[in-house]
This record gives structure tokens, sequence and C-alpha cells, in this order.
């Protein structure tokens, strides 16, 4: 009887907060513009995220919602910690925290964002990147998708249950963090150790509204051949780095091809027909100017990027690719002698996630979004990494992925399909009710 009792009260609160973001529609809207109109670009080493921590702290102040911003630079234990990726400033780039406190009793629940975005690079855009036009259903600019439709939806969740005088028995925090993007993830590491975490987690990334429990790992290579730059006017012998990157190239589709082949993949990823991509992104020689001279380049540098599936570990990835590199040229002849190959890490290493799929916060969010969205929820593995890992790894905190529908992450006309922000908002509200009980 009790049980039926508190299933109608939740019902009941469930179609007042429904209720409630849906006369909000506009504001909701108005908010996901005004973050998109503030750039927050992260350039490493540095990041222009300060303007948008203040505008959302301000926000959940003028809400009623405690909150505050963190700067980490303060924080003297961050970059002695095993998981700090160096050569980051942090000058003027402080993370956002705010807290809805609960009666005592429930889980706590974390909505977890990042507000940096990448850069607007050159590309041509049709839409002003931080114009915040809407257009056929779709809020055009940078983070548009990843992920300020996604914050929005929180920040307006959390706002909503206060205002419609909802107590909740155990906290709902907020953060949002500087720096993921270019895999820095320091932001996230710094609020695990001031000790701001939960019971569970839910990041908004971009999952076109399925619910990720994993993601993916990735590491990042540039590989350099090195040679003497110049022109033969005497009959000099030079070797070409140029020549030989299509040799060094043939070996990377070797290895790619054994990936595919040999690479352990978790029931969570058998959807996905390339699981464990080996991508070559970038390719650069010379440079086509005539402040430099008519020579051969002394270095041709190819940029690698392969994704890993949960559980492996970062010594076996390594040793993977350089003991498949040093057979090749072996086996092939790759490069003459004069010819070095050299190689550096451009990013940290992340290792991929996930939970399982029977936990209580999977089982909890895929039934409360079902139930917003009136059709089934697909659970499965994000095809990217992120920074769930810290979470995950040293905020002992399980967490998921749900996020809108949109398209063009990292490239120009990113956008995000405006009915979609309304959806997550109450998405995230019904979640909080549910996992940190009335």
């Amino acid at each position: 009887m009790q049980k039926q009792q508190n299933r109608q009260k939740l019902l009941h609160i469930k179609e007042i907060v429904s209720g409630s973001i849906e006369k909000r529609r506009e504001e909701i809207i108005e908010l996901a513009k005004s973050l998109v109109r503030i750039p927050s670009e992260n350039i490493p080493p540095g990041g222009n995220e300060f303007a948008s921590q203040k505008f959302i702290c301000n926000f959940f102040t003028e809400s009623g919602i405690e909150s505050k911003l963190i700067d980490l630079t303060s924080i003297s234990e961050l970059s002695r910690h095993e998981a700090y990726y160096q050569g980051r400033d942090y000058t003027g780039r402080p993370n956002v925290i705010a807290r809805y406190p609960g009666s005592g009793g429930g889980r706590s629940l974390l909505f977890s964002g990042h507000i940096d975005t990448m850069p607007v690079g050159d590309n041509k855009w049709s839409f002003p990147p931080f114009g915040a036009d809407i257009s056929n259903g779709r809020l055009y600019g940078r983070g548009a998708y990843d992920m300020k439709s996604g914050i929005t939806a929180m920040m307006m969740a959390m706002k909503t249950i206060k205002e419609c005088g909802i107590r909740l028995r155990g906290d709902l925090l907020f953060e949002s963090v500087v720096d993921e993007e270019h895999a820095g993830c320091n932001g996230t590491l710094a609020n695990r150790l001031i000790g701001f975490n939960a019971d569970g987690v839910i990041l908004p990334e971009p999952s076109n509204l399925k619910l990720y429990i994993a993601h993916k790992g990735f590491r990042i290579v540039h590989l350099s051949l090195k040679g003497k730059s110049g022109i033969s006017f005497a009959g000099e012998e030079l070797s070409n780095p140029v020549e030989y990157i299509g040799s060094l190239i043939e070996c990377l589709k070797a290895f790619r091809k054994k990936r595919r082949e040999a690479a352990p993949v978790p029931d969570i990823y058998k959807y996905d027909p390339d699981p464990v991509p080996v991508m070559l992104p970038k390719l650069q020689a010379g440079e086509f100017s005539l402040r430099i001279p008519m020579q051969i380049p002394f270095e041709c540098k190819l940029e690698v990027y392969w994704q890993t599936m949960p559980g492996e570990s970062q010594q076996e990835i390594e040793k993977d690719f350089f003991d498949f590199l040093d057979e090749w040229q072996k086996n092939n002849n790759l490069l003459p002698r004069d010819i070095v190959l050299e190689h550096n890490f451009s990013h940290r290493w992340i290792p991929g996630t996930g939970i399982d799929r029977n936990h209580p916060l999977v089982r909890v969010t895929k039934s409360v979004a079902e139930e917003c969205l009136d059709t089934e929820v697909t659970v499965t593995g994000a095809p990217f990494p992120c920074d769930l890992f810290i979470f995950n790894l040293y905020g002992n905190m399980p967490g998921v992925i749900l996020g809108p529908s949109g398209g063009n992450a990292h490239a120009a006309d990113e956008f995000v399909y405006v009915e979609d922000i309304i959806k997550l908002t109450k998405i995230f509200s019904s979640l909080a009710l549910r996992w940190c009980e009335l």
C-alpha cells in the first residue's frame, strides 16, 4: 500500500515538473543560446572559459541554489596527482560547482558537463559560430552540440526542481568543468580531489538520446621521419623523408588490419563495425611558401590516432604498436640509414571504461528516459573517448552518458536539435526525482 502511494506521489510530482518545463520552453532555449554566444574555446595550454563559468555561477545564485567558482591553481594536490596532465595553464579558468542539498538518507546525483569547446577552426561556417542561430529546428554554434545544450538541460532541471518546491532526500549536484577537450580532463579530476563526489554521475556528451554506459580509450602519437634538408647541386645523395612516408602509411594500414582482427571487443561494442579504428588525421612536410628555400624537407610528420577498448592498458597498447612498427621495419627495409624515425605523444593516454549493464544507475536512467521519450532507449558504448574514466577510476563514481541529437561536433556548423534540449531537461529532472528520492 505504501509503495503504491509513493509511486502515485512520484508520478504526480513528475507531472508537475514536466508541466513546469513545458512552460519554461522559451527560457530553456534562451539559456542555451546565451551559453553558445559566450566563447569558451580551449586552446592549450590556456583556455577562454571564464566568462561562461561566471555566467553559470550567477545563474545558480540568482536561482537560490548555492554555487561557487573553484580556482584550480589553489588545489595543491592536483598537479601532483598521477592522472594530472602536464603542460596546462589554469589561470583564470575556474570550475563551477552547485549543490541543492537533500534532506538526508537518499542517493546523491551529480550532473557533470564541460564548458570548454574546440576552437572554431579555419573551416567555412554557414552560420556565425557564436551567433546561436536557430534554423529548421536546429540551434547552430560552437559548443551547441558538445555540450552546452546538455549543460543547459542540467541547469534547468535543477532550477525547476528547486522552484517547484520539491525536496529530495539525496543531494543534487552540478559541475561545469574546464579543459576536457584536447584530452585535458584536469578540470574533472580537480573536483574529485576536493571531494565533490556523488553516488552516481551523468554526462550529457552527444549521444543522440542513446544511453552510453562505456566509452573508448585512445592514444595519439606523432611519427617523424627526419633526414637532411637541402638540394643536390654537386651530386650529393639526399634521402627525402617524403618519399618514405608511403611505406610508413602501408605499415600503419597493416597495423589497423591487425587491430581489427585481434583487439578484444566487449559485448557492449559488438554493434560497431570498426570498434578499434586506426586513423591518420594529419600529414605535414615542408611549407608552400616562397619564404622557404627550394629544398628537400628535413622532416615529414604523420599523426596516428587509434582507439582502444575498455580493459586494454596503456602498456599493452604502446607495446603492441611499437613491436609491430619494429617488426615491419625489419621485414620490409622500411627506411634507409640516413632517415631516422622518431615519435612523441601529443595527448594524454585515455583508457576505455564502463560500468555493468545491470548497475542501478543504468537501470534507473534507462527507465526514466524511456518514460519521458515514450520509446525504447538503446544501451550501448560511446564511439568516442571522454572524461568519464576520471569518475570511474579516480572518483569511485559510477557514471553514464546521455545527451542530445545533433551533428558536426568539432566541425563547422555544429548544431543541436532544439527539441532535444527540452527532452533532456525532462529526463534529467525525472532522473533526479527517482535517483535521489523524494
